[in-house]
């Protein structure tokens, strides 16, 4: 009891959404509260919660960097360039990573070196990577992987739990103690909250910002391993559409968009929701276009979250400290 006072107000209001979420989807289809259903519905959001894990950084830092689905598509073609020449998956993975974190790298250089507006290279960059996807992989796209490939996408860890989602909660903790308890992480939040206070306190801004980049486009590296362990297929269009999920999981878990604030935990819980939301009206039929709808809403409502919450608090001010009316 104790502890869950202790977390953030946000962070257990998207508690309770999950729950409410969670007692929607088993309203609307009575195949939802299988264990295995729910275990394996947490696919759906692995690879893009890999992704929003690596944003989280670069937002925290006052940026942001929408071209990391088109960094997915670019590792999980170059997995499919490997597995085609008989290359171990223990030695393809970590040349992947690395050459998915050299694009973030690019974009940090882009962004931070130059002083580029981030949202306008990541943009180019996004098309930029995609198109690059298509070159060396072509439209046909890769199915005949080795299934050293596959497993980590496709297999499961403990019972029905999937090894990737094991994987995802793996990464979020290293994330988590990396921003919150690291020398590292204290100084991008201190970049987020005040770029020029951090430059003249001696820190190093362009430096951070170009890490935070390049370990976000590993991250896209790690997820493109499981998407094709998910999907079975390496093609350049792959996880197009996928960044909306990905921004709307950051900010709606907290991580305040100009930088600064929010953290992990949040983004995890965030995720959680989006997952189940997600799972519910899958299993209830609810139309593509509907679910981005919702999504593109929720995204609204986590860019307003800190409106909401100041306009909350400066009305509970002025009611605590409104003078009584005397009674006669």
């Amino acid at each position: 009891m104790t502890m869950i006072r202790r977390l953030p107000q946000w962070d257990m209001t998207l508690i309770a959404l999950t729950i409410a979420a969670g007692a929607w989807s088993a309203y609307l289809s009575p195949y939802y509260l299988n264990i295995d259903q729910i275990a394996d519905s947490t696919r759906q959001f692995v690879y893009p919660g890999i992704l929003a894990l690596g944003l989280a950084v670069v937002v925290i830092l006052g940026e942001i960097d929408i071209s990391l689905a088109s960094t997915l598509a670019f590792g999980a073609v170059l997995f499919s360039k490997f597995s085609a020449v008989g290359v171990s998956v223990w030695v393809a993975t970590p040349l992947v990573v690395a050459a998915c974190a050299a694009l973030g790298a690019l974009n940090g250089v882009l962004v931070a070196r130059l002083g580029l507006p981030s949202l306008a290279v990541t943009l180019g960059t996004m098309g930029a990577f995609r198109g690059l996807a298509f070159i060396i992989g072509s439209e046909t796209g890769y199915t005949n992987f080795d299934d050293r490939y596959l497993f980590i996408g496709s297999e499961q860890a403990f019972g029905p739990v999937p090894a990737s989602f094991v994987l995802f909660l793996a990464i979020a903790i290293g994330i988590g103690v990396l921003t919150h308890w690291t020398v590292f992480g204290r100084r991008c939040y201190a970049i987020g909250l005040n770029k020029e206070a951090s430059w003249a306190a001696g820190i190093d801004v362009a430096r951070l910002k170009t890490l935070a980049y390049a370990l976000a486009g590993a991250l896209a590296g790690v997820a493109a391993l499981v998407w094709i362990g998910q999907y079975g297929s390496a093609r350049g269009d792959n996880a197009d559409g996928a960044i909306l999920f990905v921004v709307t999981a950051v900010v709606l878990g907290g991580v305040d968009i100009n930088g600064g604030r929010g953290g992990i935990p949040g983004v995890v819980l965030a995720l959680f929701l989006l997952g189940t939301m997600r799972n519910g009206m899958g299993l209830a039929n609810v139309p593509g276009p509907t679910q981005t709808i919702v999504l593109g809403a929720l995204l609204i409502v986590g860019v307003l979250r800190p409106v909401i919450f100041r306009a909350f608090a400066r009305a509970r001010r002025l009611m605590v400290s409104e003078p009584a009316i005397p009674s006669n």
